[in-house]
This record gives structure tokens, C-alpha cells and sequence, in this order.
């Protein structure tokens, strides 16, 4: 049985390679940072819960920014603004370091504000520089890769979270300090600075030679707006990455909150959910080079709603809480992988060299409305109901998101194409054969788990 990394390491070319190297750093960097240890920190500074939605919003909301930086990323290139945006960020965010004297010099609210505004220029500079992710990512990146990259990508992270949420539940353990959420600010700012050492080996990345006008910029977004199937999966993903944000925005602060637990033990259940989807994720990726992204979408998120529904049954005080909620994180985590590994991996094959940046800002746009928008939700439905905000939050999860599986089905045709039948809609043995099917991916016992990636191309989809 080949290891999900190496063998997907193995399949890839070596840009695409060169990339996820950068990358192992700046997941540390970013999970230390801006995981989910920054709502533990929050919370043990007292800020209120509908600002922590806030200060959760604050890095996808700040995307937008994307919209006006077509003309740096051409003319710069991604490697030369992401690098430049990358460092920048690094320096902002030791701002936190302030938050000691400032709390002993003029309390606890200035304290606040330290966190929420050092968060907030770290979002905004990496913003700056975001543009020229995916982009970069489609000019290194093969399509016949696109599965096999981004869910090795996504074994990378996640056995990265792991380690990492590991270790930061060692450091948090039993009543975190200060000092203990300094200490993991400081192995983030030094795992960005890292990074950019390996950013600047990725291949390509440069930008145009000769002058660049706005207008010639700006003329890239008359391309995308004139692809309407692509406009129709920006839109459909928006609104399927709000529903996965309702589970994710709302987890954290309802195990700490509700549940009552410990930082140590969130951040070890958070690890387990990382090792799940470490195991797992490759399964995914070969079943959407196999069958095409859209029914792995499908697929995926139906898994995810299923896990938002036995949220509803993990109450505080009930018996079977610490047994069932482990395993549901784990599942929850593995399937919102799946599905954002299947998301961008139609979203690049959407993309047209001719507009590539108008198209991925528009993909940024729409996913960072979605992940900006609903925490804010989130965090104001858990300030003023309580328990009952959780549980909205969970329903909305559950209930979206199956209506959202199956438009997103049929928004990215790239496999066999869905034939409505009311006599399959009402089989009462579908639901069980959907789950069965889901299950046998994630297990890696689906056809597509049993071939190698090399074997895999688009014309074997079925």
C-alpha cells in the first residue's frame, strides 16, 4: 500500500512538487497563526463570540481585496508580489507580541483590539499577494495532476495539522497563559519567513516584460464574464463553502463553550480530524480524476451534511457526547476536504489561459464571500441563542448542503450527466446506496482507489 504523500509526490511533476514544499511551511505558519488557536486565544482575552465571527471573517473578507490587483499580479508576476506580500504579513503580525504591555499598561479591552488589529494587517497584506496563487498554480500545474496535486496537498495539510495541533495541544495544556498563545505566534512568524525561502525555487511565477495598462488589466474580467458556466459554478461553490462554514465556524467555540472542553483536548479531537483526512484524502482525489470533480462534490457534501445532522444529537451533559463526537469530527473534517479538493479541482479546469487571474479572483471572490459572511452569521445567531445558535448552525449545515450537492452536480458536468427520475428520487434504498457509496470511497475500496495515478486520465471518467 503505497504512503497518500510520497505516492501523490511521486505522480507530479516537479513544479507542482517545488510548490507543495513552500507549502508544508506556510501551513504551519498559517495554522499557528490564524487556525484554530486564534479563536482559544480570543476567547481567553474575553472577546465575545460574535467578534470572534468577526476576526474569523477577517481573512476571507479581506480576498476581496483581489479584485484590484490584476494589474500586479501581471505585471509583478505571482512569484514577486506573493513573496513581497508573504514577508510583509510576517512583520505585521508581531504586533501580538505588544499585547503583554499593553494589557498590563492599559487593559484588557486595548489588549482586544491589539489581537483583532495585528489579525486583521496580517489578512490584509496576504490578501494583497493572494491573487497570484492560483494562477501560479495553473501555469505549473498540469490538468491530468490537478486531482492527484490538490489532494496531496490536502494529505500534506492535514498530516501538518496533526503535528502541529499536536503540539499545540502540549503547549495549551490544562489552563493556557499568555505567554503559551505567544509561543505559537513565534513558531508561526518563523515558519513565514521560512517559506518564502522555498517560494522563490517554484518555477514560472514572473511577470510581463512590457508595459501594462489598467485597461488591458481590467479587459481580462470581460473573459470571465462571458463564460456563464463557469459564473454558474462560482455561484453554486459560494454557496456550498457557506454551508461547510457553518459546521467549521461554529465547532471550536461550541466544544469549548458548550461542551466544556479543554483547549488541549479541542486541539487533539482537531489533530484526529487531521489524521482522518490525511488517510483519506488521496481516496478522493483519484475518485475525482476517475468520475470527475462534480460527482465528487456531490458526493462529498452529502457526507458532510450527514455528519452536520449528528451534531444535533452531541448535547452537553448526554452520556455518548465523548464517544460520538471524535469519530464526527473526523468524518465532518474528511468530507469538507474531499470537497474543496474537488472544488478547486474543477475550478482550475473551468479557467482559460487568456483571462487565468479575472477568472481565479472571481473563484476568490465568491469563496471568500461565503467564508466571510457566515462566521459573522455564526458568531451573532451563538451571542443571542445560545445553544439554539448552535443548533441553527448545524441545521443550516445540513439542510444546505444537500440542496447544494446537487446543484453542484449539475454545475460541473464533467462526468456522466445526472438524469432526473422521479422513481430514483423517491427509492427509499437511494439515501442508503449514497452513503454506502461514500463510505466505500473514503475507505479507498471504489475502483478508482484500486488503479494508480499514473493510469488516471481524464478520458477514463465515467
Amino acid at each position: 500500500m503505497n504512503i497518500p504523500i510520497l505516492s501523490g509526490l511521486r505522480e507530479l511533476d516537479r513544479a507542482p512538487r517545488q510548490f507543495l514544499y513552500f507549502i508544508v511551511f506556510n501551513v504551519i505558519s498559517w495554522q499557528c497563526i490564524v487556525g484554530n488557536a486564534l479563536v482559544l486565544f480570543a476567547r481567553s482575552l474575553d472577546i465575545p463570540a460574535s467578534w470572534v465571527g468577526f476576526l474569523i471573517a477577517f481573512m476571507p473578507l479581506s480576498m476581496l481585496l483581489v479584485l484590484v490587483t490584476v494589474p500586479l499580479v501581471t505585471y509583478l508576476g505571482p512569484r514577486r508580489l506573493m513573496s513581497t506580500a508573504w514577508g510583509s504579513r510576517c512583520v505585521v503580525i508581531c504586533a501580538v507580541f505588544l499585547i503583554p504591555f499593553v494589557m498590563d499598561r492599559y487593559g484588557l479591552k486595548p489588549a482586544q483590539y491589539v489581537l483583532m488589529g495585528a489579525t486583521l494587517g496580517f489578512c490584509l497584506l496576504r490578501a494583497m499577494g493572494g491573487g497570484g496563487w492560483f494562477p501560479w498554480l495553473h501555469e505549473v500545474v498540469p490538468e491530468h495532476q490537478r486531482g492527484t496535486y490538490f489532494s496531496t496537498e490536502s494529505a500534506i495539510t492535514q498530516l501538518l495539522w496533526v503535528v502541529v495541533a499536536s503540539a499545540q495541544a502540549f503547549i495549551l495544556h490544562e489552563d493556557p497563559g499568555l505567554y503559551h498563545f505567544l509561543a505559537l505566534y513565534a513558531i508561526g512568524i518563523a515558519a513565514g519567513f521560512t517559506s518564502l525561502v522555498y517560494m522563490v525555487r517554484v518555477p514560472g511565477g514572473r511577470g510581463v516584460t512590457e508595459r501594462v495598462s489598467m485597461h488591458s488589466s481590467y479587459g481580462a474580467y470581460r473573459i470571465a464574464l462571458s463564460d456563464r458556466p463557469f459564473l454558474q459554478f462560482v455561484v453554486v461553490a459560494t454557496l456550498c463553502f457557506s454551508c461547510l462554514t457553518w459546521l467549521s465556524a461554529a465547532l471550536v467555540l461550541y466544544m469549548r463553550d458548550a461542551l466544556g472542553y479543554s483547549p488541549r483536548d479541542i486541539m487533539l479531537i482537531t489533530a484526529a480530524g487531521g489524521a482522518g483526512i490525511l488517510v483519506t484524502i488521496r481516496q478522493w482525489g483519484r475518485f475525482a480524476d476517475h468520475s470527475g470533480s462534480g460527482r465528487a462534490m456531490l458526493l462529498s457534501l452529502v457526507g458532510h451534511s450527514v455528519s452536520a445532522l449528528v451534531f444535533l444529537m452531541i448535547v452537553p451533559g448526554a452520556w455518548w457526547t465523548w464517544w460520538l463526537l471524535p469519530p464526527t469530527v473526523v468524518f465532518a473534517g474528511v468530507f469538507a476536504a474531499a470537497y474543496t479538493m474537488a472544488a478547486h479541482r474543477a475550478m482550475l479546469n473551468f479557467v482559460r489561459s487568456p483571462g487565468r487571474v479575472a477568472y481565479t479572483n472571481f473563484w476568490t471572490v465568491g469563496t471568500s464571500l461565503a467564508l466571510g459572511i457566515t462566521p459573522i452569521l455564526v458568531g451573532y445567531l451563538i451571542d443571542h441563542w445560545g445553544l439554539w445558535g448552535y443548533r441553527t448552525c448545524f441545521l443550516a449545515c445540513a439542510i444546505g448542503g444537500i440542496c447544494c450537492a446537487v446543484a453542484s452536480r449539475f454545475a460541473v458536468q464533467d462526468s456522466t450527466p445526472l438524469e432526473p427520475s422521479l422513481s430514483r428520487l423517491v427509492n427509499p434504498a437511494l439515501p442508503v446506496r449514497t452513503l454506502a457509496r461514500i463510505l466505500w470511497i473514503t475507505l479507498g475500496l471504489h475502483e478508482s482507489g484500486r488503479r494508480t495515478g499514473a493510469a488516471l486520465r481524464p478520458s477514463d471518467r465515467s
